[in-house]
């Protein structure tokens, strides 16, 4: 079933625990910082060159599917508003997010969910979120100093195989589902939220490098079918990875001293919409 929509939040310190997992990959320490690069700007997005194409009589109506977990509740919306304006054609959005979802979820709803599938056969757009929960749980074993090793990131490392191989069998499924021939098919790369914090805690060198090998994979793997990436960690992050998002005012407010916001603000939420338009809408409309 659909989810209704909520947020979710996290203490501090569980947070870091959350977070650092997410971060999984290479021993190798991340390139040396730069200056954080301008923040972007959500408004003014021109319009793509695909604005003008020619539709039906009366309009047409579009189904779009996205998949993913909270992370992505505040965009998806605004992207839809924008297929709209853009194309001219009524987008039916059909909400496929969970709180909490891991990918290996993900991957268990695309298989086994017949509502879910039924949607994606029918879809004219599908974006996709890949949740990386399932590489946080290594945090518990990092920060005890029980990860394994002789430095104490085996954990970390088993995490990022596995979140690569639910990569490749996410995308698989949708691919078999719908093809990149009729069907507006955009994953995105996922932001870190705690790259001050992790700083603070003096691990950021750790697990950043899990983190971008991550991300860089979801790239790699949606080029190697011909599918353009929303870059939002890039667009968050910057290129070493070393920006924070909150400082750069993508984030929501946190509600305390004690918690660290998981969650775009509508700032971070529309950077997110602009990252997909900017993608066009090929094939549909070329």
């Amino acid at each position: 079933m659909r989810t209704t929509i909520s947020g979710y939040g996290f203490p501090l310190r569980m947070m870091g625990l959350v977070s650092a997992l997410v971060l999984l990959a290479a021993c190798s320490s991340p390139a040396s910082p730069v200056p954080p690069t301008p923040a972007p700007t959500p408004t003014n997005t021109p319009l793509p060159p695909t604005a003008t194409v020619a539709l039906p009589e009366g309009g047409a109506e579009w189904d779009y599917v996205v998949l993913g977990a909270s992370a992505v509740w505040g965009f998806f919306r605004k992207y839809a508003a924008h297929i709209e304006a853009d194309l001219g054609v009524k987008v039916t959005v059909h909400d496929w997010t969970f709180p909490d979802q891991h990918s290996t979820a993900l991957l268990r709803n695309l298989r086994h969910s017949k509502e879910l599938r039924s949607d994606i056969l029918e879809a004219e757009v599908v974006t996709f979120y890949i949740p990386p929960e399932y590489l946080r749980t290594s945090l518990h074993s990092y920060y005890d100093g029980s990860c394994g090793g002789e430095d104490n990131q085996d954990c970390l490392r088993e995490g990022l195989t596995s979140y690569k191989a639910d990569v490749d069998a996410i995308l698989a499924e949708i691919l078999s589902l719908t093809s990149t021939s009729d069907t507006l098919i955009r994953p995105m790369t996922f932001y870190d939220p705690f790259v001050n914090y992790h700083k603070k805690l003096g691990i950021f060198e750790d697990v950043t490098p899990y983190v971008k090998t991550a991300n860089e994979y979801v790239v790699q793997i949606a080029s190697e079918h011909n599918l353009p990436a929303a870059q939002v960690y890039l667009a968050f992050n910057g290129p070493n990875g070393d920006e924070d998002a909150a400082d750069k005012g993508y984030m929501s407010d946190t509600m305390n001293t004690d918690s660290v916001s998981m969650h775009t603000n509508s700032v971070g939420a529309a950077l997110i919409a602009d990252l997909h338009r900017e993608l066009g809408y090929e094939p549909l409309a070329p």
